[in-house]
C-alpha cells in the first residue's frame, strides 16, 4: 500500500485528530503490509479499522485518476501548502482536494457568507465590499452557492482578484450545476477546495461541515445577510468558536431576511458600514498592501449625477428593498404619473433600478 492510498484510506476514519492520524499514518508508511491487527496496534478501534480496510477499490482507482490529471491535487496535513490558519481550527481536515492556485490557500482571506435569495441590498454591498477588499490585498473566500457566494466570487474576479471557493461536495462534482462557468473561471484566477473525495455527490450534511474551512481559512467573516434559519450563521458560529473576526451589514428592522444580521449584531458581532472597518480593525496582522485609490476616496454623491430637489425627495423614499410605485407616490405627495416619469430619469441617470414591485435604490 503506498502512502497516498494511506492518507486517502486514513481520511475517511471518523472521530480521528488529524495530528494522531498522522501519527499513525506514519506507522503504517514502515510496515510491508498493514493488517486489521496492525490498524489496532497504531490504536484504531474496530469501527475505525474497518473504515479504513473497507474502501470500495473503484473509489480508489477513481481518486487516484483524478489526481494524475493537469492541476487536480491533493495537499495533506503536513504539506508546507497546507493553509496555517486552518490548521488551528478544532477540527481540521487531514487532506484537502484542490483545482487551480493552491498557493491562494494561504494569502490573506476575507470570507463573505449570506442568503442564497440575495436582495438587491446584500448584492450592491457584497460588491462594493468585495471591490475594496481585493484593492487592498485581500483574497475572497466563500462556498460557490447561489445568492451571496456567486456574487462575492464574481466581484473578486471582476476587480482583478483572487478567489477561494470552499465546496461542499467532490470537485468532480460541482454544486451547483448553475455555477459550473463560474467554477471554472475560479480554477483560473483562484482555487477550488474540498475536504471531500472528488466523486462525492452534493449531499446535504456536508454543507454545513464545509462551513468551518470557509471561516477557518480567513482571517475574518462577513454575513451580508441572513435569515434566521440561514446557513450563514452556521459559519458565524464557527468563526466565533474559531476566534475569527465576525463581521455583519446594518439591516431594516422588521425584515425577516436579515434577522441573522441583527441577532448576530446582539451577540457582539462587529457592525460593517464601511470596508475601512474591516480593514483597520484587522491592521497589521494582515500586511495589506495600499491601494493607489484610498477607500473612501470616491463616495455615491461623486459617481451618481447630481439630483435635484425632486429627484431627491423621491430618491430618499426609494429603499434597498423594493419599494412600490404608489408607497413612493404617497410618500412624496405626488401623482403616480408624474413620479414614474421622474423614476424613468432617474433610472436612465443609473441611480435606481425597476424590478418586480416596484423600484430599488443603487447608490
Amino acid at each position: 500500500m503506498n502512502p497516498q492510498e494511506i492518507w486517502l484510506r486514513m481520511s475517511l476514519v471518523s472521530r480521528l485528530l488529524p495530528i494522531h492520524a498522522v501519527n499513525m499514518i506514519n506507522e503504517l508508511k514502515q510496515l510491508n503490509k498493514i493488517s486489521n491487527r496492525a490498524l489496532q496496534h497504531c490504536g484504531l478501534n474496530e469501527i475505525q479499522r474497518l473504515q479504513f480496510l473497507n474502501v470500495p477499490k473503484y473509489r480508489l482507482e477513481k481518486v487516484q485518476q483524478w489526481l494524475m490529471d493537469e492541476g487536480n491535487q491533493m495537499i495533506t496535513f503536513i504539506d508546507p501548502s497546507y493553509p496555517f490558519l486552518l490548521k488551528q481550527i478544532h477540527h481540521p481536515p487531514l487532506l484537502l482536494f484542490v483545482v487551480g492556485k493552491k498557493e491562494i490557500l494561504t494569502t490573506p482571506q476575507i470570507a463573505l457568507v449570506g442568503s442564497r435569495q440575495a436582495s438587491e441590498y446584500g448584492r450592491k454591498w457584497a460588491t462594493e465590499f468585495v471591490k475594496h477588499f481585493v484593492q487592498y490585498g485581500a483574497s475572497i473566500t466563500s462556498g460557490l452557492a447561489l445568492g451571496i457566494d456567486g456574487i462575492s466570487h464574481k466581484a473578486a474576479l471582476d476587480n482583478n482578484g483572487v478567489t477561494i471557493a470552499v465546496l461542499g461536495s467532490g470537485l468532480a462534482n460541482t454544486y451547483p450545476k448553475q455555477h459550473a462557468a463560474l467554477a471554472e473561471q475560479i480554477k483560473e484566477k483562484g482555487v477550488l477546495v474540498s475536504e471531500y473525495w472528488p466523486d462525492t455527490p452534493p449531499l446535504p450534511k456536508q454543507f454545513p461541515r464545509r462551513n468551518r474551512i470557509i471561516s477557518g481559512l480567513s482571517k475574518a467573516v462577513v454575513v451580508i445577510e441572513a435569515g434566521m434559519k440561514s446557513g450563514s450563521l452556521i459559519t458565524a458560529r464557527y468563526a466565533i468558536e474559531q476566534n475569527r473576526d465576525l463581521f455583519t451589514l446594518p439591516a431594516p428592522l422588521g425584515n425577516p431576511a436579515f434577522g441573522g444580521n441583527l441577532w448576530l449584531l446582539q451577540q457582539g458581532a462587529y457592525l460593517l458600514v464601511d470596508a475601512v472597518d474591516i480593514l483597520q480593525h484587522l491592521g497589521d496582522g494582515l500586511n495589506w498592501v495600499q491601494s493607489e485609490l484610498p477607500i473612501g476616496s470616491h463616495r455615491d454623491n461623486e459617481i451618481y449625477p447630481k439630483l435635484s430637489l425632486v429627484e431627491n425627495k423621491i430618491f430618499d423614499v426609494v429603499g434597498y428593498q423594493v419599494t412600490p410605485v404608489d408607497i413612493i407616490a404617497a410618500q412624496v405627495q405626488m401623482p403616480i404619473t408624474q413620479v414614474i416619469s421622474i423614476l424613468t430619469e432617474m433610472e436612465i441617470d443609473g441611480v435606481i433600478r425597476s424590478c418586480a414591485g416596484g423600484y430599488v435604490r443603487l447608490s
